[in-house]
């Protein structure tokens, strides 16, 4: 009897700490979805003359069933990024991140990659030995921009993947900055 108290209890935390990480992974892509969202409107008058500009970005996760189809390759001016992404979730892959102080891109290696639902978690190894967390999401990002929120011009949603960058990750000289990167599969 007491064996058995044991072995159901032991199901029952393994059960709660995968349950526990599960959440956790939910969160931080949800925390980063956000993060990834934006929304600016402008409104300059002089003399006679009014300009307004209306941008609104806002993403969405994207899980998906099989998760090889997140393999591909993303990118954007100043960024790429190659993954091949197994049935379990393990992820390769490489690629290039551009920084503010520097005039051209920075190779790195992934490493320890994983996918968990939309989360896309990893270490970037730099050509220059620096090593820096990754945390992105894959998203369907829908950009709108116009004069004004009742008056867009243009619409469009695209899938890829999204982070935030940062000016610790492998740039010498800090300088506090912070960047919403989004690359699109290509």
């Amino acid at each position: 009897m007491f064996r058995l108290f044991i072995v159901v209890s032991l199901l029952i935390c393994v059960g709660l700490i995968g349950n526990v990480a599960a959440q956790d992974a939910a969160q931080k892509t949800k925390d980063l979805v956000a993060a990834l969202d934006k929304t600016k409107y402008k409104k300059k008058e002089k003399k006679n003359v009014s300009v307004e500009v209306f941008v609104d970005v806002k993403n969405e996760a994207v899980v998906k069933v099989d998760l090889t189809e997140y393999s591909g390759r993303y990118e954007t001016e100043g960024y790429q990024l190659l993954l091949t992404v197994g049935k379990d979730g393990k992820v390769t892959g490489s690629g290039y991140d551009s920084f503010a102080n520097s005039d051209k891109p920075t190779s790195f290696q992934l490493k320890d990659g994983r996918v968990d639902g939309a989360l896309l978690t990893g270490t970037k190894v730099y050509d220059n030995g620096m090593e820096a967390a990754l945390e992105a999401v894959f998203v369907n990002r829908t950009s709108r921009t116009g004069t004004n929120p009742n008056s867009i011009n243009e619409s469009s949603t695209k899938f890829g993947v999204g982070f935030i960058q940062n000016d610790s990750a492998g740039s010498p000289g800090n300088s506090g900055w912070t960047n919403r990167v989004f690359l699109d599969r290509r």
